[in-house]
């Protein structure tokens, strides 16, 4: 079966550093491929080379069996939408609005059709609607750049960190958020720190080591993998 996703002998430098070197991954349509590692290990370049927002040494990145654009309002376009680490809300905007930002290849009845099916999956977001987004707690700003991304009507939604910073309930709920995006047909390439929840929700999983792929396995086999809980779940 051919990848909805194929990126192949991915390198990427910064200067001198080398940030990725000879990086190959592969996300089936429908799943849930989660990126593992240690902080600087090159799981945020990996998306944002990805996404257009660096540009690669080396290596393809492929949609469905084509080569993905070099420019990121092109490869939302092709349907790769990337809600970077952080959140990234635009904090003077109200949350209609960053919603609206998100839905920019949209007009008329179609966005707001959009909207109106965000605010359905986020009622939060609706019963808000006005306020600032700076305003939201870490949580709620979390949904609503999720609710941003989805505004593009993804095929593949790159997810970078998502639980970073947030009380364990909510990474829960965000994780539960995660499965209900994949169950309504959207591809997701996670990238996370928090191995354990990354591993039990994906279907397929690499771990990434300065700058390469060290292993690689389903999600399952990589919860049991000795080097995996001695470096990444705490023994």
């Amino acid at each position: 079966m051919d990848a909805m996703l194929k990126v192949t002998d991915l390198s990427v430098s910064y200067g001198h550093v080398e940030a990725l070197r000879g990086v190959s991954v592969e996300v089936q349509q429908g799943q849930i491929v989660s990126i593992i590692g240690a902080n600087g290990a090159g799981k945020t370049t990996l998306l944002r080379t990805i996404s257009g927002m660096v540009k690669p040494l080396g290596g393809t990145v492929e949609l469905q069996g084509r080569p993905l654009p070099k420019k990121p309002h092109k490869v939302v376009a092709e349907g790769v939408v990337h809600v970077p680490e952080g959140r990234k809300c635009f904090s003077g905007l109200t949350i209609r609005d960053n919603l609206l930002v998100g839905g920019y290849l949209s007009r008329g009845r179609q966005l707001e059709d959009s909207l109106q099916e965000q605010y359905k999956r986020f009622p939060i977001l609706e019963q808000r609607k006005d306020q600032f987004a700076g305003t939201l707690s870490g949580g709620e700003q979390q949904m609503l750049a999720v609710a941003r991304g989805l505004m593009s009507h993804p095929k593949i939604l790159l997810l970078d960190e998502p639980s970073m910073g947030l009380a364990p309930i909510i990474v829960n709920q965000i994780y539960d958020l995660i499965r209900q995006i994949r169950e309504s047909g959207i591809t997701v390439l996670l990238v996370e720190q928090n191995a354990r929840k990354a591993l039990c929700v994906c279907d397929y999983a690499y771990v990434l080591e300065n700058g390469r792929i060290s292993l690689s396995g389903s999600g399952q086999e990589l919860l049991q993998s000795d080097a995996v809980r001695k470096a990444y779940l705490g023994g």
